[in-house]
């Protein structure tokens, strides 16, 4: 049998679960994206009218404040109150004019609110454009990120949900391991499981074929559809943020490299999938297995960001060496961690091959 022929065969018979996937993927990746305007404008826009007012503060305890705002049809001139309270009911005035901006001094330290009213040029009555205050919005999940499990996950850094790349970082990363991890896994196993269980394993192997090239072969048709998997992800991603405009955040360069980081663990799934799958020959022992190892590796990584003293643990999952924070965060790929997870995706390949060679094959 030729060089590439199980690759081919197993491409070819299971692409129609594949592209099912792969919509499934195209949906959620680029549909989750889209939830982040709604998620951070529920949060931030608390004051009404705050979408059409801009304030910007200095970075020091003293400067200059800018206040900004949209313009209003029909408006033939601006006022600006300032009040300490919401209510305004003892608030000053403080600007009037045709102009949409102000700067003024920030001489306080107390937090004060700033309503922008638009006078109308034929009734003169007064319509609120939006209110603006001083005090910065704290980031709502700030307080659970400081849980331990979180910030083992995401290595302990500051990451905020109300930008959107911290947003992808916790709702989208944080379970695709587990979709597209359990769907390698399964994959894995079956395809030479399926092959004892539905005794045609004798029969390729009395062609031209080793079980060293069965194996590498079948490996290598895995992690040709985990990296499809990852690349239709990437376009998901990609399309979402450009949908809601947020590629000058989070751009696709960034997303790909996220997402490339997790092709070498998929590989380490895919060896211990065929490896348990040539142990044993049956799909659902091997399957138990495989998926046992994926969350034992993922809890090992979670309960060894909860203390110094269990640190040790992450130095033994592979989710430790997979840190997609560290690219999305901190715009750092680690490529030793990559190559590291490659060889051992190619080791437990290895041993994988040696155990099948030594296995007797059911007729």
């Amino acid at each position: 049998m030729m060089v590439g022929r199980i690759v081919y065969m197993e491409l070819r018979t299971g692409w129609k679960g594949l592209l099912i996937f792969g919509l499934l993927i195209l949906v959620i990746s680029a549909g989750i994206v889209q939830i982040f305007p709604t998620f951070r404008d529920s949060l931030t826009e608390e004051l009404e009218g705050a979408n059409k007012v801009s304030l910007e503060l200095p970075e020091e305890q003293e400067g200059n404040i800018t206040l900004s705002w949209k313009s209003m049809e029909k408006a033939t001139s601006y006022m600006v109150l300032e009040d300490s309270r919401l209510s305004m009911v003892t608030a000053k005035l403080k600007y009037t004019g045709a102009e949409t901006s102000i700067t003024f001094e920030k001489d306080f330290e107390e937090k004060r609110y700033y309503a922008v009213m638009a006078i109308l040029n034929e009734t003169s009555e007064s319509l609120l454009v939006g209110i603006a205050t001083t005090e910065k919005g704290e980031n709502p999940f700030q307080e659970l990120l400081q849980n331990p499990v979180y910030k083992g996950l995401t290595g302990g850094r500051n990451i905020n949900m109300l930008e959107a790349k911290g947003f992808i970082a916790l709702e989208f990363f944080s379970w695709w391991w587990m979709l597209a991890g359990l769907f390698i896994a399964y994959l894995s196993v079956s395809v030479v499981a399926s092959d004892f269980e539905n005794k045609h394993m004798d029969m390729l192997l009395s062609t031209p074929v080793s079980r060293r090239q069965y194996l590498i072969e079948k490996f290598s048709a895995m992690t040709i559809v985990a990296l499809l998997v990852i690349l239709v992800a990437t376009a998901g991603l990609a399309s979402g943020l450009t949908s809601i405009n947020a590629l000058n955040e989070f751009p696709p360069h960034i997303v790909f490299q996220s997402l490339i980081g997790f092709l070498p663990f998929l590989m380490v799934i895919v060896s211990v999938g065929m490896f348990t799958a040539a142990l044993f020959q049956k799909v659902r022992a091997g399957m138990g297995l495989t998926f046992a190892f994926v969350f034992a590796e993922f809890f090992l990584y979670a309960f060894g960001g909860l203390s110094k003293s269990l640190e040790w643990m992450k130095t033994i999952s592979i989710f430790n060496y997979w840190d997609y924070s560290s690219v999305i965060i901190d715009d750092f790929f680690k490529a030793g961690d990559f190559i590291l997870l490659t060889i051992l995706a190619i080791t437990l390949l290895i041993i994988g091959i040696l155990i099948f060679e030594k296995k007797d094959i059911p007729a």
